[in-house]
């Protein structure tokens, strides 16, 4: 999913590279002495079960030494690079988090933290009073912009829709329809599944679309979960 230089192709072809990870924390960064060792993990990838019409979202562990207060609902992003003796590659975005619950423990100092990615604010239903039912059949794009736009995210510019295939009224025989059951239809509707993409954008990926730079990270170096699954980053 991302474009990588040619010293990180280097660095890759070393046996010897290291991965590096850093936190955005608030604004707040956290190295690898503010991270505890081994204690980064992300999980979930493109599929719960492997089909169509799926909105996949990341959960995120970690333990750090915290530099002051952290808000409620902190923003986390996170980055890894590779790095030889003094050489090392650029930053990689690899993910944007929120907090959900934290434990600090007195004796230690150390903060315990799981978080989620923004697939989880598309739980809510999507129509308010601001729609009106002749708004429908909406184009799919702008159904997609609208949605995002209420989940606090942007679309990601790979998306590419189908435009044959408006959104209905997004009511059912239960009701409203949340955000992510009408994100739902449309990936079935465009043969993909929904991600937050590591630069926290709502993206559709096509069951026929997976990035030749995905696979790339996928196979020689095992830190870009798109496919489901745990990796321990640090």
């Amino acid at each position: 999913m991302h474009s990588v230089t040619d010293l990180y192709r280097t660095l890759l072809a070393d046996k010897n590279h290291r991965v590096e990870t850093k936190l955005i924390i608030a604004g707040v960064e956290y190295g690898q002495a503010d991270i505890v060792a081994n204690s980064l993990r992300i999980y979930g990838g493109l599929y719960s079960t492997f089909g169509i019409g799926n909105c996949c979202s990341r959960q995120i562990e970690f333990q750090i030494f915290p530099k002051g207060d952290i808000p409620r609902q902190a923003k986390v992003q996170v980055f890894v690079r590779l790095s030889v003796c003094d050489q090392a590659s650029e930053w990689i975005p690899k993910g944007v988090f929120f907090f959900a619950t934290r434990r600090l423990d007195k004796k230690t100092g150390v903060l315990s933290v799981t978080g989620y990615d923004a697939m989880l604010k598309a739980e809510e239903t999507w129509l308010d009073n601001s729609y009106a039912e002749e708004t429908f059949p909406m184009p799919v794009e702008t159904a997609v912009n609208d949605i995002a736009y209420r989940m606090g995210v942007s679309v990601d510019s790979r998306t590419v829709l189908d435009s044959n295939f408006p959104v209905q009224y997004p009511v059912d025989d239960e009701g409203d329809m949340t955000m992510r059951e009408a994100l739902s239809r449309i990936a079935i509707a465009n043969a993909g599944n929904w991600v937050i993409s590591d630069n926290g954008e709502l993206l559709l990926v096509g069951l026929n679309s997976v990035p030749a730079q995905t696979n790339y990270l996928i196979t020689n170096t095992g830190d870009a979960i798109l496919f489901g699954g745990t990796r321990i980053l640090v």
